[in-house]
């Protein structure tokens, strides 16, 4: 004990460094598609940033996947501490939010259709209790508010009155 205290240092009692495993691999997970295929905010990227946005889209998520993807795009075999320097300064670069946005929009339209049909689901299932609420999200999108309003529909009222009322009381023991 006192040699290891010796060595570095007496009075210096900082635990050890810990040193993480490697959570992800840093293989390529996506493909580069043609640049015909690709919108306007990855056509300005470099192949580089290009293969960043792509593996972030395609990888995992969580702790270390900004840096996964920055291996993955080829920024180079560094250390820990320069590949998380490198993922902020590419994940911070405005044309890379731009890509990322663009990317994201396209995740989003397509997921929409997933949560149209699940609404709808939800609308046809009487039982469900956000059936009413399933109805009307899906009639203000079909139909604006204005044709609702001219139907002489109000939703906010319908959502108001589909929502439980709260029973007060009073709890009495009874004497056996």
């Amino acid at each position: 004990m006192t040699t290891q205290l010796a060595r570095r240092g007496q009075g210096d009692h900082r635990p050890a460094k810990r040193h993480r495993r490697q959570k992800y691999s840093a293989e390529p997970l996506a493909t580069v598609p043609d640049e015909s295929e690709l919108g306007p905010a990855m056509l300005k990227l470099t192949p580089k940033q290009r293969a960043f946005v792509l593996e972030l889209r395609h990888g995992p998520a969580g702790y270390g996947s900004e840096v996964r993807a920055a291996r993955a795009a080829g920024y180079g075999p560094s250390t820990d501490g320069c590949m998380r320097r490198i993922a902020h300064q590419v994940l911070h670069n405005s044309k890379v939010q731009d890509a990322l946005r663009e990317v994201g929009g396209k995740l989003i339209r397509a997921a929409a259709f997933g949560a149209i049909r699940n609404t709808e689901a939800i609308a046809n299932d009487f039982k469900h209790r956000d059936c009413l609420r399933a109805n009307l999200a899906l009639l203000d999108r079909g139909f604006p508010a204005e044709l609702a309003a001219r139907a002489g529909l109000d939703p906010l009222v319908q959502i108001e009155a589909a929502r439980a009322k709260q029973i007060e009381g009073v709890a009495e023991p009874i004497a056996d």
